[in-house]
């Protein structure tokens, strides 16, 4: 009887045990599901997303280079198609046959040379018109021929790379550089949103070119089938981007593991040595974030990198201007929403920032009202 016992204990045992593991498995998947459902309720991402769209994986086809009005290039990475012409985020934008974001064109081209701005989708206005982006206005304020050189996507690197491919061809009276915090870790990488890019290392006391031709081959890494699957989820989409996982989800980028802030810094010094052989101000900007929902702690730290670049820049001779205290004495901690679209400049933000630029150069006398020097109007 001891013997059937011990045989009829276990298989007794067997169904409550698998019953308790599918009882916690349904509850997990339940809260799962539940958990998708709100995420996908609530995160405004939703909005612009198909239902079935893979968060990690279908990030790397938004980048620059599958844009038609965007091509390769093997010093760059990528470039304007010259001459193309389309949409951005509903508002239409086109290009010059040089690759310059078109802008006021039926003013008579001004005689005197051009000043050339180089920068990212803040310098070639993401989301305005073509007249809306802050070189149109500053074209307008000034009176000047302004040349809108910025690309979607550039570091700092591909800035500097840019102005010395056109500022031999162009022979610009001013080069304006503008750069967001953000610009200087890209700086730092090889490769973002799975496409390569040129990069720069500290050598001695300047800097060697790498990745240059830069390569067309995909970016990938052993992660990826897991990715492929995973990828649909907006819950976990959402958990790893407020854990900052951001490397680990996505898997689009290279990391070339150099001091962005030194690297920062000695890019600078190579802008200056260009602005001199061209005999042109150099003009370095800093572009006020949207700070809404930042953390006082996490802007102090943006705040002490732009600081730092800046001063960078004026050690090495350049004009610097750091557009923060404009901004917030025009209302844009109030108003984000008048300044600000998409984390991008409004076209009211663009023609503040090409007032606050328009003081800077040598010679203008562009009253910007209400703000003083201390408010970042100044040269030095």
């Amino acid at each position: 009887m001891s013997r059937g016992r011990k045989l009829h204990g276990p298989r007794e045992a067997r169904p409550g045990l698998w019953g308790g593991l599918a009882l916690s498995c349904a509850s997990i998947v339940f809260c799962l599901l539940v958990g998708e459902a709100v995420v996908r309720f609530l995160d405004p991402l939703t909005s612009s997303r198909p239902f079935l769209f893979n968060l990690a994986t279908g990030h790397r086809t938004q980048n620059p280079v599958n844009s038609p009005v965007m091509r390769y290039d093997a010093t760059l990475g990528h470039e304007p198609v010259g001459g193309a012409a389309g949409t951005l985020m509903g508002q239409p934008v086109s290009f010059s046959a040089d690759g310059m974001r078109n802008h006021n064109l039926p003013a008579p081209p001004a005689g005197e040379p051009p000043i050339l701005a180089v920068g990212d989708s803040f310098t070639e206005g993401w989301a305005v018109k073509d007249d809306d982006a802050w070189p149109a206005y500053l074209a307008r304020d000034t009176g000047r021929r302004v040349l809108n050189a910025g690309v979607r996507g550039y570091g700092l690197d591909q800035m500097v790379l840019r102005a010395e491919r056109l500022a031999p061809r162009f022979k610009p009276q001013a080069i304006i550089l503008a750069f967001i915090e953000d610009d200087m870790n890209r700086a730092g990488l090889a490769a973002r949103h799975a496409v390569h890019k040129p990069y720069f290392r500290p050598s001695g006391d300047g800097l060697e070119l790498h990745n240059v031709p830069v390569p067309t081959t995909p970016v990938s890494g052993p992660l990826d089938p897991a990715r492929r699957i995973l990828g649909y989820s907006y819950l976990l989409d959402f958990i790893m981007r407020q854990l900052g996982g951001y490397d680990l989800w996505y898997g689009d980028s290279i990391k070339t593991d150099v001091d962005t802030n030194l690297l920062s810094c000695r890019l600078m010094q190579r802008f200056a040595a260009l602005a001199k052989r061209e005999e042109a101000q150099g003009v370095v900007v800093a572009f006020r974030n949207d700070l809404t929902g930042v953390d006082t702690r996490e802007a102090a730290r943006l705040r002490w990198r732009i600081t730092a670049v800046l001063a960078c820049a004026r050690d090495a001779g350049l004009t610097a201007l750091d557009t923060h205290d404009g901004f917030a004495a025009a209302g844009a901690d109030r108003e984000s929403g008048a300044f600000y679209f998409d984390r991008h400049f409004t076209a009211r933000g663009n023609a503040l920032a090409a007032k606050l630029i328009a003081s800077t150069l040598e010679g203008a006398r562009v009253p910007v009202e209400g703000l003083t020097e201390k408010q970042g109007v100044g040269k030095q």
